[in-house]
């Protein structure tokens, strides 16, 4: 296959899982990944042939993922937790590789003990990422998080140091405890120092560019990205480690800046994070696709004449629970000995808490990207041309406990660290945070409406509440808990409602069916009402469909090629097509206030909160039909296709007027909201409505949306 179209199957697969994710969340993205990558090598057996070079898979993975790490570390929490990082990141690493290697060598005498202890340094690094992507809520404690984190910064570095050697000696056949000691000095520190200078020089360089006013946030942020790979490469070229020399670059570029000092260093960085954002997911999920067209390979005649598949799954079994136990007599001795900084009392104080949470550490460690990259840089070939020993087996091994500890994880996880309830959810309880924002920010915009302070305004204010409703409303319907079932069981029953009566005024007497070419206009503009009160989904359509080919036809070309209020004619259809819309949120206020009278509590409940919501859309209606007047609301519910609607004599034409202030004032307006959001922001958290925390976070959301206006 073309190196272009691999390229295009792979970002494909990327795609695909991502939006499997959504309809799974119950299964981490990286399981996600390799089963797409599993069934595209099935659909696509051309795929099976595909052979990375070990040591491109090395630079263009590794490097820029470790890079990636280093540079968004917090230094002061790895200082703080430095004894118990480098205790799992390179003790754990170098127990693992001793006793799983020669675990392995003697299950499968056929793996010389070189390649054994290969597979087990390329199992020492863990992938603290796949646990962030598990769909089921899991909550870890900030010591867990720090080390976790810590642990997978440095262990991919003491893996795959420890993997070198292994290859060496597996290729020279030769191996010497004091020559490898002082050749891992020279790797180990070689590469810091080598990765701290170059980070340095690349850091001040960009500061001395900056000081000569190049500011340049295009240029930056690929010098950024292009550095891991150079750092990594010339380390190799002088004969250190390139994987330290990377960490130890990003360590020190990950410098920040005093805040406020620059508007354009701030730019910068924030293109960097999204940037890399991008990067690392697409290489995560490359790698996971990668292993997942690699299963079918598993079978291969040279793996399955080392022994029957049954015993082939006997040993990955054997070494996920050897690794995994390695890992928790580690953990748990450290755990045990470690002195609480609240309590002061150490870990064999209370030794059943210890224990759980150190194996919730052990299983939330499983291996993936890494130790994928690292196998897979495992040579083709020794230095004689003859094929490298057993390598399909070894891949094959570090491809099953890969897959089994994220099952292990997936699985095993959500029940040893859940939650204790939904309320301590972080997300739920910012999405509860969110509408309480969003709740204070649209009645203070609909305070500026009635007060008639700036008439010229009002348009423009109407679709920014409406687009504030649609946020409300998703958040709402994506809150987990409290009355989030039962209020999207109580919206699908007004909305069938509103269908029902739609589909009675739709009817014409005469034949049962509208003209699809005069009908269409009006179900066009219907939809677009709704949408500017709120609406969003299926909802918008309700009222506007046809039961024929041919009227959807209609629709379809009248949504292409949609009717601009701008004459008589159609600021009429716009009129009947607003009093459509406003007889249907009379049928929704009478069903609701039907339920508000049930005896169930709970839904009750609900319908006062949705009625208050479809009366502020039928000001929002009335608002539009009677701008720059002074007309009562009506209670009009009347709309006949074939007689229009006649409009108050006192009553004037000015949607084309409403239209060109809204088009005037749009960005103006929406400036102004989202001014007002950050005050609602500000004011619930002095109140203490809101935590700190969340607050910082809704505020950054509102500072996304405020760059994006013109």
């Amino acid at each position: 296959m073309e190196i272009f179209e691999l390229v295009l199957v792979l970002l494909a697969c990327v795609i695909a899982s991502s939006v499997l994710d959504e309809f799974f969340e119950r299964v981490s993205l990286p399981l996600i990944q390799i089963a797409v990558g599993l069934i595209a090598a099935i659909v696509l057996p051309e795929l099976a042939g595909i052979q990375v070079n070990p040591e491109l898979f090395l630079v263009l993975f590794i490097a820029p993922l470790l890079f990636n790490e280093a540079r968004e570390a917090t230094k002061r929490e790895l200082w703080v937790n430095k004894g118990a990082i480098v205790s799992l990141a390179v003790g754990l690493v170098l127990m693992t590789v001793l006793i799983v290697g020669f675990a392995v060598h003697w299950i499968v005498p056929s793996v010389p003990l070189a390649c054994a202890f290969a597979l087990a340094a390329a199992l020492g690094p863990t992938d603290a990422a796949a646990v962030g992507a598990l769909g089921s809520t899991v909550s870890l404690s900030t010591r867990q998080h720090t080390l976790l984190s810590g642990e997978a910064l440095i262990n991919d570095a003491s893996g795959v140091v420890s993997f070198q050697f292994a290859i060496a000696a597996a290729l020279t056949g030769a191996f010497s405890a004091a020559d490898a000691t002082a050749s891992f000095f020279i790797l180990f520190f070689g590469g810091i120092i080598a990765g701290a200078v170059m980070g340095a020089a690349a850091f001040l360089s960009v500061d001395v560019l900056r000081r000569r006013g190049f500011e340049n946030t295009t240029v930056h942020v690929l010098y950024e990205v292009f550095t891991p790979f150079v750092v990594f490469l010339a380390a190799e070229a002088i004969g250190v480690s390139g994987i330290l020399a990377v960490v130890a670059a990003g360590l020190v570029m990950a410098r920040r800046e005093p805040k406020l000092v620059s508007t354009e260093a701030a730019r910068q960085q924030m293109v960097s994070e999204s940037f890399w954002e991008v990067i690392v997911y697409l290489i995560n999920g490359v790698v996971f696709v990668l292993l997942g067209i690699q299963l079918p390979q598993a079978f291969a005649p040279s793996v399955v004449s080392v022994m029957p598949p049954a015993a082939l799954f006997g040993v990955v079994l054997f070494i996920t629970a050897l690794v995994m136990l390695c890992r928790f007599a580690w953990v748990g001795v450290m755990e045990l000995q470690h002195v609480d900084p609240e309590t002061g009392k150490r870990g064999f104080a209370d030794v059943a808490k210890t224990l759980k949470d150190a194996l919730i550490t052990t299983i939330a460690g499983p291996k993936g990207a890494v130790t994928l990259s690292i196998v897979m840089s495992m040579p083709l070939t020794q230095t004689d041309g003859t094929p490298f020993p057993n390598r399909e087996l070894i891949i094959f091994l570090a491809a099953g406990v890969i897959l089994l500890t994220l099952l292990v994880a997936d699985i095993a996880l959500p029940r040893l660290a859940s939650t204790d309830s939904v309320e301590d959810d972080h997300e739920y309880i910012r999405r509860l945070a969110t509408i309480e924002v969003l709740k204070t920010t649209i009645a203070e915009l609909e305070g500026m409406i009635a007060s008639g302070r700036r008439p010229e305004y009002e348009p423009a204010l109407r679709l920014s509440i409406a687009q504030y409703r649609t946020r409300l409303n998703r958040e709402r319907f994506a809150v987990e808990g409290g009355f989030g079932e039962t209020m999207t069981q109580l919206i699908s029953e007004v909305l069938d409602v509103q269908q029902a009566r739609a589909d009675e005024i739709q009817l014409d007497p005469k034949d049962g069916n509208y003209d699809p070419a005069v009908a269409a206009p009006y179900y066009a503009m219907l939809r677009g009402i709704r949408a500017s009160v709120g609406y969003f989904g299926g909802a918008q359509n309700v009222g506007s469909r046809f039961r024929s080919l041919q009227g959807n036809f209609h629709l379809l070309r009248q949504r292409l090629f949609p009717t601009q209020v701008e004459d008589e004619h159609t600021e009429r259809i716009y009129y009947d097509t607003c009093l459509f819309a406003i007889d249907l949120e009379h049928v929704a206020i009478d069903y609701l206030r039907g339920v508000a009278a049930d005896y169930d509590e709970e839904r009750a409940q609900v319908a006062d909160i949705l009625i208050s919501e479809h009366e502020a859309a039928l000001r929002s209606l009335w608002g539009r039909i009677n701008y720059g007047q002074d007309e009562d609301q009506q209670d009009t519910r009347v709309f006949e296709h074939g007689d229009h609607n006649k409009m108050p004599e006192s009553m004037q034409h000015t949607f084309t007027e409403q239209f060109a202030a809204a088009r005037r004032y749009a960005d103006e307006v929406d400036a102004m909201a989202l001014g007002v959001e950050h005050e609602a922001i500000r004011t619930l958290t002095d109140r203490g409505e809101i935590d700190p925390g969340i607050a910082r976070e809704l505020r950054e959301d509102v500072y996304l949306l405020q760059m994006q206006l013109d």
